[in-house]
């Protein structure tokens, strides 16, 4: 049996300082988030045991961003339904306004454990948390002008609660974009006139007379393979490897390239280790580094990581010859 609309309204009534203190307090707790803590307090590798907590913990975050998400997508489903009836159906959207809020502030405190281990750096990264706060800010902000709403305690707050759900999906589109670019790379790169485009470039790629190794070869695997995650706007681990020079200034705690050195070359050991392995490069569900590519760019460390060098300048192996000239026939290279 449903209970009655006067008795819902009393019992929503009697908790609302309650919600509105409690509410007050994640606001506020939120907002002063990014001024607690230091980038590395979560560190796996140097952290003490509750920094180890704190990363545990973050691991979460990827569990619990999509409960705000599907309860927000679902409150602007239910005023837009509204809309369409014109007052026939006046959607009840307190709770669910209610567990978006709740869920939001978790999903937000596990990613601000999550990037307090340093392994998520950059603009895009910067971007995504100031989103991720913003948005939690105005769920709750837009929770307690619904719940006053609703209660008739400030009949003129209707208005105010459309601005505010507004901006809040506006706010969630802006977060979500850059949570996925962060994961999965830029969507644009998939439209079809973009994709069309690399096709064409590549059956029109003009015949390279003399490959410069690092150029042509090296950098083409880095970039297919690891610069997504360690490039200008996504720096894991503190590493960039989208230019030699990055790579020789190495990460936050390891040195990704040493010339003439693979077992000091993070770049190389991580990929050597088992794939189940949280230090193996590239992640798991990423696209892995094949055989032939890991022997290019053991060869090239072993020749001393050059930048300007041509191929025909060095003496090369007959067998690194064939792979290099598969690489390049295949448009996998430059």
């Amino acid at each position: 049996m449903d209970m009655p609309t006067n008795h819902k309204h009393s019992v929503a009534k009697k908790y609302y300082g309650l919600i509105i203190g409690i509410s007050m307090l994640a606001l506020a707790g939120v907002a002063v988030m990014p001024w607690l803590g230091e980038v590395g307090l979560a560190n796996p590798k140097t952290a003490n045991i509750s920094g180890l907590w704190l990363n545990f913990l973050g691991e979460f975050h990827f569990l619990f961003l999509h409960l705000p998400i599907g309860a927000t997508v679902l409150v602007l489903s239910m005023e837009v339904i509204g809309l369409i009836f014109r007052g026939k159906y006046k959607p009840d959207t307190a709770l669910a306004l209610g567990f978006a809020a709740s869920s939001s502030v978790i999903a937000a405190i596990c990613g601000y454990f999550l990037y307090l281990t340093g392994e998520y750096e950059g603009p895009l990264v910067e971007e995504h948390k100031r989103d991720g706060i913003l948005f939690t800010v105005m769920v709750i902000l837009t929770f307690l002008v619904k719940y006053s709403y609703d209660l008739k305690l400030i009949p003129w707050f209707k208005p105010i609660y459309i601005i505010c759900l507004i901006a809040t999906g506006a706010i969630l589109i802006s977060a979500g974009h850059h949570g996925g670019e962060m994961t999965h790379g830029s969507p644009m790169r998939s439209l079809p006139s973009k994709v069309i485009e690399k096709r064409e470039a590549r059956g029109s790629k003009e015949v390279i007379s003399d490959v410069i190794i690092y150029t042509h070869i090296v950098h083409p695997i880095l970039d297919n393979k690891c610069i997504s995650c360690h490039g200008p706007d996504k720096a894991k681990g503190g590493l960039r490897m989208d230019s030699i020079e990055a790579m020789f200034e190495g990460g936050d705690e390891e040195e990704c390239l040493v010339p003439g050195n693979l077992e000091a070359s993070f770049m190389i050991t991580s990929i050597m280790l088992p794939i189940d392995d949280d230090c193996h490069m590239p992640p798991e569900n990423k696209k892995q580094i094949t055989d032939d590519e890991l022997k290019i760019l053991k060869w090239w460390i072993d020749i001393g990581a050059p930048k300007d060098v041509k191929l025909s300048d060095v003496d090369v192996p007959e067998a690194i010859d064939t792979l290099i000239a598969t690489l390049l026939s295949s448009g996998r290279g430059k």
